[in-house]
């Protein structure tokens, strides 16, 4: 099985199998649950989850830098305080997703639906926000961007 969590600093694409995924994310729920005592904080950096379906996933202070998560499908998760940076969010369904306290630097989040997407404290910096469906000057406000 691939490691939970990996403290490798490179990022190395990888694919999961969904048997894998699925103990990552069981794995990361307990390690939320029991406030860092059992369980492993989701390490996803690098994965390639491609049009994968996490309708109301908890995966807050997931390490998910790198990942490709293409279409996506992310409604109503918990990504609060998760580490995004460089993911590829494109065409993803971020729909009334928490992305509060994320850093999402370097995203890629062309095409992404943010309709009522918690951006409070996000990290915004140098993402690709280029024809981002239903996000408003309301959540850019609450969120840390740049002039780009």
């Amino acid at each position: 099985m691939t490691e939970l969590n990996n403290s490798d600093a490179s990022i190395v694409p990888r694919e999961l199998t969904k048997a894998e995924l699925d103990e990552i994310i069981k794995q990361h729920e307990l390690w939320l649950s029991s406030r860092g005592k059992d369980g492993v904080c989701a390490n996803l950096s690098g994965a390639h989850l491609k049009g994968g379906v996490f309708m109301g996933a908890k995966l807050s202070r997931a390490q998910m830098e790198g990942a490709y998560l293409y279409g996506a499908y992310l409604k109503k998760a918990n990504l609060e305080e998760a580490n995004l940076r460089g993911a590829n969010l494109r065409g993803a369904n971020l729909r009334w997703t928490s992305l509060k306290n994320a850093d999402l630097r370097g995203v890629n989040l062309a095409r992404a639906d943010l309709l009522h997407a918690n951006l409070e404290g996000a990290d915004l910096r140098n993402a690709n926000l280029k024809m981002a469906e239903g996000i408003t000057s309301a959540q850019l406000g609450k969120a840390r961007t740049d002039d780009s």
